[in-house]
């Protein structure tokens, strides 16, 4: 489901429901015994966004088969954990070696920013559509949920002028940083891949 030019994008539909996707990945993988992940959030946030098979799928309403080769959510949470473990591991790897700032670009429903310990001093800014950074913070605060890390929360398309933005914000040019595009670029068409 790639992004055309002109394309609208919510967390219910389109390629933003990838984004939903990925948080009830990311649910599953926390209920296991021995998680690789620990994502409180996740849950409430994919049941906020209302979407119908992923919250049927959290409360067990469809059945969780790892017979169904396409549709197999045990498989595709073992997948974002491991991805999400990597990135987390990245983060914390990067902040432990003195840097102490970070961007999540297309953040949509990530929680590190709540749910990882950030030293004292890391500002870390969040990139997305303003759409799902006021949903995401809205939803979070609602649950009483605070983040753990000086939140930047910048609210705009990345087919836009996202570095003004992000400037905007307070964020440091000149300063060592940690980025990632997680699962990112594969929803933009080949030019906003390019001018990313």
């Amino acid at each position: 489901m790639p992004r055309t030019d002109n394309d609208t994008w919510d967390l219910a539909s389109s390629v933003g429901v990838t984004a939903t996707g990925v948080a009830a990945a990311r649910a599953l993988a926390s209920r296991e015994p021995n998680p690789l992940i620990n994502d409180p959030f996740a849950e409430p946030l994919v049941k906020a966004v209302g979407a119908d098979v992923f919250t049927k799928m959290l409360s067990g309403e469809i059945e969780l088969s790892e017979d169904d080769a396409a549709f197999n959510p045990r498989r595709m949470a073992e997948g974002m954990a491991v991805r999400t473990r990597y990135f987390d591991d990245f983060f914390t790897a990067a902040t432990d070696s003195g840097l102490r700032q970070a961007v999540i670009l297309a953040s949509g429903l990530d929680s590190r920013a709540y749910r990882m310990s950030w030293p004292a001093g890391t500002a870390l800014f969040e990139v997305d559509l303003p759409q799902v950074i006021e949903f995401k913070t809205r939803t979070l605060t609602d649950l009483g949920a605070e983040p753990t890390t000086d939140l930047r929360v910048v609210g705009v398309d990345l087919r836009n002028d996202w570095p003004a933005a992000l400037r905007a914000k307070g964020f440091d040019v000149a300063t060592t940083t940690a980025w990632i595009a997680e699962g990112l670029l594969v929803y933009l068409p080949p030019n906003a891949q390019d001018q990313l």
